[in-house]
């Protein structure tokens, strides 16, 4: 059976949700683990998309629902130290590769499954 965690429980204190909006707290968004299990958000007035979307990846992989029918499952991850060049400057990075499935429950019908979605 699916594990349904609240919005603290996935993302964090200060999570809330209404009908039109979630907020979330940027310093929530960090590994609860101990030891750290990512570095991934430093918050700041003007983080861009890409690090506010790793962050929400990293505590979706940290606080996933485990159990067999779970929607969404991430492996991994596979970690690696790579060297990045920013503005002429080359900086020590970690590289996280995670695979992920998302199962997309479908509404019941009547009818067969048909293989090519038509």
């Amino acid at each position: 059976m699916a594990i349904n965690k609240t919005l603290v429980e996935f993302f964090g204190d200060g999570a809330v949700q209404t009908l039109a909006d979630v907020t979330l707290v940027k310093a929530s968004l960090r590994s609860r683990r101990t030891p750290v299990a990512f570095h991934a958000l430093i918050a700041a007035d003007n983080n861009s998309a890409e690090s506010l979307f790793l962050a929400f990846l990293l505590m979706a992989w940290e606080n996933q629902d485990t159990s067999q029918d779970s929607e969404l499952v991430i492996g991994g991850p596979n970690i690696e130290l790579v060297e990045i060049v920013k503005d002429g400057v080359v900086a020590i990075a970690d590289r996280y590769v995670f695979p992920v499935i998302i199962t997309a429950p479908r509404p019941p019908t009547n009818t067969l499954p048909n293989p090519n979605n038509v």
